[in-house]
This record gives C-alpha cells, sequence and structure tokens, in this order.
C-alpha cells in the first residue's frame, strides 16, 4: 500500500490511495473565498478527512483565500483546531 496523497482537480481535493480516489473535498472559489461545500471519505477510521483538511487549508494558504467551512465536516475540524469559534 502506498502513502495516501492529495490532488486539486478543478473544484475538488482528492484524496489518493494506490491511484484510487479514496476522498474528496468539493469547493467553491469566489472573491478570493474557498468554500468547502463537502467532505466524503469513502472508508473511515484513515483519517482521510483530516489529511483532506490539511490540503484544504494549506491550498488556501499558499493561495491567500479565507476558507469558509459550509459542510459540518470542516467546521468541526477547524473547531478542533482553534481556528474557528
Amino acid at each position: 500500500m502506498l502513502p495516501m496523497k492529495t490532488a486539486i482537480h478543478e473544484n475538488e481535493i482528492l484524496a489518493l490511495e494506490d491511484g484510487k480516489t479514496i476522498g474528496k473535498i468539493e469547493f467553491a472559489l469566489q472573491d478570493n473565498t474557498l468554500s468547502i461545500l463537502h467532505t466524503y471519505a469513502y472508508e473511515s477510521g484513515k483519517g482521510i478527512g483530516s489529511i483532506l483538511m490539511q490540503a484544504a487549508l494549506s491550498f488556501a494558504e499558499e493561495h491567500h483565500y479565507t476558507i469558509l467551512p459550509v459542510c459540518s465536516f470542516a467546521q468541526e475540524y477547524l473547531r478542533k483546531k482553534g481556528l474557528m469559534q
């Protein structure tokens, strides 16, 4: 098994393992705001959602985007990291 990787394709951040998509974040970009609309992990207990959120945070930081967490997973992740109240 290869390590999990992430890739950005159109309006999605994909989690890939052995060349297979195992999760994704769907997002929208508008006025320098990255809205995280949905987070999907196709297998539970592997930390896929957290890896996707880390990739989303890195992508937003690199491009100076503000994050708007629309989906409940993104909201909870940011709360746990102390990045949102």
